[in-house]
């Protein structure tokens, strides 16, 4: 099939798919088509900055056993007040990004409903080691209006930073761009982080809304890239404001929860120091000077803020391979605007130099070697040849496509 063709297809399958239920339902506030063409062109809202940045809301445990986390979760619409005078319609779980935090060891029951009108639904427990069977993945929907339990245990070692979305067939990227995302956190039974540093969540997402505060239809770049938004929040705000003392350490998670973006980030009057990554805690503390947060990645970081003034979270430029046009500008942006004071906090206990021990997984062993290669007729743009070369060199006739 030729790329063209392909891309053509691809719109149509979406178009007639999802944005077609939502625009006959309405969910979202997407519109129709005549709408989302009048207001493409100079109509991007403004959005308030510098507000106190505020925390996402903790989810609360219902359960009285010791070593057991229970709660409800329901999938919902909701609106959100982004910018003056706009309520946007959005997906929310309980009405908002909840986090959940328990321990390794612990047992995990959430009862989830789905109140999606016109769409199934899943939470997907993205990264943790659960049941294949309890990570919400897009064969097992819940229907709208139907309801299930999630249940798994949370093994030794598991400690880490998480997060949870929808992941049914053919919605999942919609229904997290339209704000379905949660925090969970799972932490160590003996955390080496000082608890002086605190333990700061940003989640970090993109939001595209037009003058009547909706969201309009993915465009076709959005199809082939990702869908990008106009504005990059944290926790739901642009470049809110943190107040912290001179010479404070914070422990800072950073959650890239949007869609398609790729962050390039860097403090500026602030130094940055990686603690964890996706599976925890790393081995030793790495200082960075930037660092690359891709989509659905998270990073532990503690932030040292060692000058008066102004601490800026900001952008840099980050070549992803860009199909098409509307290439957004990645560099610049300012995320978070850390406030640090003139007066010094009381000395803060240092960072260990070891977080834990990381057994070695040993010198790899190469027992066979695939290399893939493709050949484009310039053309028509369309993949014409596979070759597949096994180790010894032999080829293997080509794979048509």
């Amino acid at each position: 099939m030729h790329r063209r063709s392909f891309l053509t297809s691809l719109a149509g399958l979406v178009i007639a798919g999802p944005a077609a239920a939502q625009m006959k339902h309405g969910i979202g506030g997407m519109g129709s088509h005549s709408n989302h063409n009048m207001l493409m062109v100079g109509t991007n809202p403004i959005l308030p900055e510098v507000q106190l940045l505020k925390a996402l809301p903790r989810l609360s445990n219902q359960s009285a056993v010791p070593g057991v986390f229970k709660a409800e979760l329901a999938a919902e619409p909701g609106f959100v007040r982004f910018a003056e005078g706009l309520d946007t319609p959005v997906l929310l779980y309980n009405g908002t990004n909840p986090v959940i935090e328990a321990r390794e060891g612990d047992r995990i029951e959430i009862s989830f409903k789905n109140r999606i009108p016109g769409e199934p639904t899943t939470i997907h427990w993205h990264g943790m080691p659960v049941p294949a069977d309890q990570d919400g993945n897009p064969n097992d929907p819940v229907a709208p209006g139907g309801e299930r339990i999630y249940a798994f245990d949370l093994p030794e070692g598991s400690a880490a930073s998480y997060w949870f979305h929808p992941h049914p067939h053919g919605l999942t990227a919609e229904q997290v761009y339209r704000g379905l995302a949660g925090i969970f956190i799972v932490k160590p039974k003996d955390d080496p982080i000082p608890s002086e540093y605190g333990d700061t969540v940003l989640m970090l997402t993109d939001l595209r809304i037009n003058a009547v505060g909706t969201m309009p239809q993915s465009t076709m770049p959005d199809l082939m890239n990702g869908r990008v938004g106009d504005h990059v929040l944290v926790n739901g705000q642009k470049n809110p404001a943190m107040p912290v003392a001179l010479g404070e350490k914070r422990r800072l998670r950073l959650y890239n929860a949007t869609n398609a973006r790729f962050l390039r980030l860097k403090f500026e009057n602030a130094s940055m120091i990686v603690v964890g990554t996706d599976g925890g805690l790393i081995e030793a503390p790495v200082a960075v000077d930037e660092l690359l947060l891709t989509p659905a990645e998270r990073v532990e970081l503690i932030v040292s803020f060692d000058k008066p003034g102004a601490a800026i979270l900001t952008t840099l430029d980050y070549e992803r391979g860009w199909m098409g046009p509307s290439k957004p500008n990645e560099a610049g942006m300012i995320l978070l605007t850390a406030n640090v004071s003139e007066e010094a906090v009381a000395a803060m206990p240092p960072l260990p130099a070891k977080l834990r021990s990381i057994e070695p997984l040993g010198n790899p062993i190469v027992t066979r070697r695939f290399v893939l290669r493709q050949h484009v007729d310039a053309g028509y743009g369309s993949l014409q040849h596979v070759h597949i070369f096994r180790e010894h060199g032999d080829e293997v006739p080509d794979q048509r496509q």
